[in-house]
């Protein structure tokens, strides 16, 4: 006799937490404790990260309806022993046999019968379907059911759930069958496909999974209008479903009460950790981030040697070609980093965007150099021409000029090429003429170009001379108007 009780994901907000402790003690929790190698290495501060988006957008807010799905345990006996580790009261100690079920096809094997106990309706009722299908489709019975012929009589299935839900399930597995004909095919709504996720998932279902997964992505917009509590779905799930949208699908959707929307963008941040996956919507990504003690610059190994450092970190290589120098600062930990952004923006949606900036790049044809997103508006100039010394002039030598809008030394010929500059401005982009990979898609640089321009108020953050100008703007626009 083999007997097995475990607990299924409720939508109620009390019993998902019995089911993560359960989960937790046993060392098999589906909740968000997997990671890629980044982020799981105890020494990588990104697990401390880990473990404060888990804490702060997972301080789950409790909705209180009706669960679309009330299945919370599975019992599978032997006939002699109780049925089930719950009492469910009943008109009958033995419910209906849903209709249409008593002539199942045999050449599947042995029809086996599922009690199905609804305690939130006070129902019972019992599913026929042969072993063979069972286990093919609903994966999770596979491992009890798979004894000698002798036996398969003797085993007794009991579950509590929805009722509906399960009938749902029961259709679907059938519907490729005899029985099925006489079915309607079930069909996945907004109102039920968390819950028949949640329980395909438990059951093994995996092409039922596949399937809610990609109507969530088509539909999601009119799933968090529901009130389904969207706290049951865990991790794994969550991530199949984000690498579905592009983050400016992500953008569109609408989710008022924030149900699901924050837990999406936090995926897509730990997406853009992920050094083996493969971006589509950022071509840099945020392994290698880090901070430079010199220039206070957030740097990865794809950036760090386009972004200039101080004038005095400079090197040539053997061709001759100018390399920047930075020096990684040991005491800048990157989950802090995200913690500060957080508490600055208030949003992970916004934390994503500034930290996407930050890990892309464009190239100005202004100053000729390559620049972070998030340093979009820092295009150093000067708003007057350089003067140049005559010969016999006592301003100096002539190989030295000087700019008249703010009294800069430059070098005629100077062979470091950085970008000086009194004044910013906004970096312009030239875009290539055809596409980078010779299609009719959007080239990479005007992805991310658009991307930048249409969230730059998240992504652009003021250097130190316009914001000084725009708080002296601001004081003088104060006095005057007094």
């Amino acid at each position: 006799m083999c007997c097995m009780h475990s607990l299924l994901p409720l939508i109620e907000f009390e019993c998902c937490a019995k089911r993560f402790d359960e989960l937790k003690s046993t060392g098999s929790s589906p909740v968000d404790n997997q990671y890629n190698p980044l982020m799981a290495a105890g020494e990588n501060p990104v697990e401390t990260l880990a473990v404060y988006i888990k804490s702060s957008l997972l301080d789950t807010r409790t909705e209180f309806q009706d669960p679309a799905i009330g299945q919370d345990s599975i019992t599978i006996t032997g006939r002699p022993s109780t049925t089930s580790t719950r009492n469910c009261s009943s008109e009958s100690d033995k419910g209906p046999v849903h209709k249409g079920e008593e002539s199942t096809d045999e050449s599947q094997g042995p029809n086996m019968v599922i009690h199905v106990c609804d305690e939130a309706k006070n129902l019972k009722e019992d599913f026929v379907c042969p072993r063979d299908l069972l286990i093919s489709e609903m994966k999770y019975f596979a491992e009890y059911l798979s004894v000698d012929a002798q036996r398969w009589e003797e085993v007794d299935i009991s579950v509590h759930c929805d009722v509906h839900i399960f009938d749902w399930l029961i259709r679907y597995v059938k519907r490729n069958t005899k029985d099925g004909e006489a079915y309607e095919i079930p069909a996945l709504e907004p109102a039920n496909v968390i819950s028949i996720l949640i329980s395909s998932e438990f059951l093994k279902m995996d092409s039922l999974v596949e399937k809610c997964i990609h109507y969530c992505h088509k539909n999601m917009n009119a799933i968090v209008a529901t009130p389904c509590n969207m706290n049951c779905i865990n991790a794994n799930l969550v991530a199949h479903i984000a690498d579905l949208f592009t983050h400016n699908e992500l953008e569109e959707l609408k989710d008022k009460r924030d149900k699901f929307k924050s837990k999406l963008f936090c995926k897509k941040i730990e997406r853009l950790f992920d050094p083996e996956y493969i971006n589509p919507d950022s071509r840099g990504n945020a392994a290698t981030l880090y901070r430079c003690c010199l220039c206070k610059k957030l740097l990865t190994k794809e950036t760090e040697r386009r972004i200039p450092c101080v004038p005095g970190k400079i090197n040539i290589d053997q061709h001759g070609n100018i390399v920047y120098v930075h020096i990684r600062d040991k005491t800048w930990e990157v989950h802090e980093y995200l913690i500060g952004l957080h508490e600055e923006l208030k949003s992970w949606q916004d934390v994503y965007w500034r930290l996407w900036g930050t890990v892309n790049w464009l190239a100005c044809s202004r100053c000729n150099q390559s620049f972070l997103c998030t340093e979009f508006s820092h295009c150093q100039y000067h708003p007057q021409p350089v003067l140049y010394p005559g010969v016999a002039s006592a301003l100096g030598s002539t190989g030295t000029g000087v700019y008249p809008c703010c009294n800069q030394k430059v070098l005629r010929f100077d062979p470091t090429t950085l970008p000086k500059g009194c004044k910013v401005r906004d970096h312009m982009t030239s875009l290539p003429s055809g596409n980078e990979d010779g299609d009719s898609l959007p080239s990479q640089t005007t992805k991310i170009l658009n991307d930048l321009l249409h969230h730059r108020d998240v992504i652009v953050f003021l250097s130190l001379k316009n914001w000084t100008l725009q708080l002296l703007t601001l004081i003088f626009f104060v006095l005057f108007s007094n």
